[in-house]
């Protein structure tokens, strides 16, 4: 086994683990969290005449994809994540729906089958270990999104330098104290993230994006680490 595919059954084995209480747990780790979300619904497109056809990658419990069927409940949509449990959760939450489809894989082996209107993602593509492979998924985004399309996504993000990512980790910390002790923070929350998650900068996600094609790129929303970001085909 490699040392990616180590990593990534690490990542799948916790969140199958921590699948029972991740909508209440989320809200204790993500600041804004909510927000953040109602961010990314605002900028999703409303064509006329037609549906909307999107995927969601990493759709976890269904949280964003519930969102987005409120608005949009004529939809075809696409639910894909990594584990079981969590799709579990999104089926049960979803059901009064049935133009969703449920895809368990990894977003490393999954063939998008586009042309998709949308592509969303919140709080998972920082899963994506190196910056050669985020490009190349951005890459396979890109390729599988019909022309006018946009990509929108919800995640943790580096700062632009050692200083301003102090600042980051303080202010994160900061939250999550209000939820947890600082024993479970710091030693817990906090080396998971470092040995679990690998999030790049900000300004490189935009100018990735840029590289594989995207002609409109830009920030919707950003609180510390967290940001919403996108582009358009």
């Amino acid at each position: 086994m490699t040392d990616k595919e180590r990593k990534m059954e690490e990542i799948r084995a916790n969140f199958t683990q921590g699948s029972d209480g991740y909508d209440d747990r989320i809200r204790k780790i993500i600041p804004r969290y909510d927000e953040m979300l109602e961010a990314l619904m605002s900028c999703i497109p409303s064509p006329e005449g037609r549906r909307l056809r999107a995927i969601d990658i990493g759709c976890g419990t269904g949280a964003v994809s519930e969102l987005l069927l409120r608005s949009h409940p004529d939809i075809d949509l696409t639910c894909l994540d990594m584990t079981e449990s969590m799709l579990d959760r999104a089926r049960k939450r979803l059901k009064a729906h049935d133009n969703v489809r449920f895809v368990l894989a990894d977003i490393y082996d999954f063939e998008l089958d586009g042309p998709y209107d949308l592509v969303i993602s919140s709080l998972a593509l920082h899963h994506v270990i190196s910056d050669r492979d985020k490009k190349a998924i951005y890459r396979k985004i890109f390729d599988a999104l019909s022309p006018g399309g946009w990509f929108l996504n919800a995640d943790i993000v580096l700062g632009s330098s050692d200083d301003i990512q102090e600042v980051y980790m303080t202010k994160w910390k900061e939250f999550m104290y209000q939820s947890f002790t600082r024993d479970e923070t710091d030693h817990v929350r906090v080396p998971r993230y470092h040995r679990e998650d690998s999030p790049a900068r900000l300004v490189d996600h935009l100018r990735w994006l840029g590289e594989v094609g995207f002609g409109t790129v830009d920030v919707i929303w950003k609180y510390y680490n967290f940001a919403v970001y996108g582009g358009r085909k």
